[in-house]
C-alpha cells in the first residue's frame, strides 16, 4: 500500500509540470550590445518543424506603428536571435509567433530602454489583439481615433 501511496504523490507532483505550458517561446534581452534579443523555444520536440516570425508594434506620436523582425536562427534547436529594428521613441512590445496562427503567440512588454518586462503566452491569437489593446494611452479608446 505505501509503494501505491509513494507512486501516486510522485504522478501528481510530475504532471502538472508535463502539461503545464506546451510548446511556447520566451524573450530575453537585449545583449550588452543594447540590440539583439534571444528567443528561446521550450516544450519542442524532435520532428517539429518551426517558422518564427515576429513584429514590433509601438505608439509613436499618437500614431500606432508595427515593424517586421528579421528572426535568425542560431543553430540550436528553437533558439533564434533578432536585432531592434524599430525606433527608439515611443511604447513598444514585441509580438512573437511560432509559426503560421494558430501557432502560439508571445506578447512581450518592453521598457523605454528596449529591455524586458513580461512574456505572455497566447495560445488562441497571434498577439495583435493584445498588443492594440496593451498599447493605447489609458483613458483613450481606439474608436476615438489617433
Amino acid at each position: 500500500m505505501r509503494r501505491w501511496f509513494l507512486a501516486g504523490a510522485l504522478i501528481v507532483s510530475v504532471a502538472p509540470t508535463a502539461f503545464a505550458g506546451g510548446l511556447h517561446a520566451r524573450i530575453e534581452g537585449p545583449k550588452s550590445d543594447g540590440s539583439t534579443y534571444t528567443a528561446r523555444t521550450y516544450g519542442l520536440q524532435p520532428g517539429d518543424a518551426l517558422e518564427p516570425w515576429a513584429l514590433a508594434e509601438g505608439f509613436i506620436d499618437g500614431k500606432r506603428r508595427s515593424v517586421l523582425i528579421k528572426v535568425e536562427p542560431t543553430g540550436e534547436p528553437g533558439v533564434y536571435t533578432f536585432t531592434r529594428t524599430w525606433p527608439e521613441e515611443g511604447r513598444w512590445m514585441i509580438r512573437y509567433c511560432l509559426g503560421h496562427p494558430p501557432a502560439p503567440a508571445t506578447v512581450v512588454e518592453l521598457r523605454a530602454d528596449g529591455s524586458v518586462v513580461s512574456n505572455k503566452l497566447y495560445y488562441k491569437t497571434d498577439g495583435a489583439k493584445e498588443c492594440h489593446k496593451a498599447l493605447w494611452p489609458k483613458g483613450m479608446k481606439p474608436e476615438d481615433g489617433c
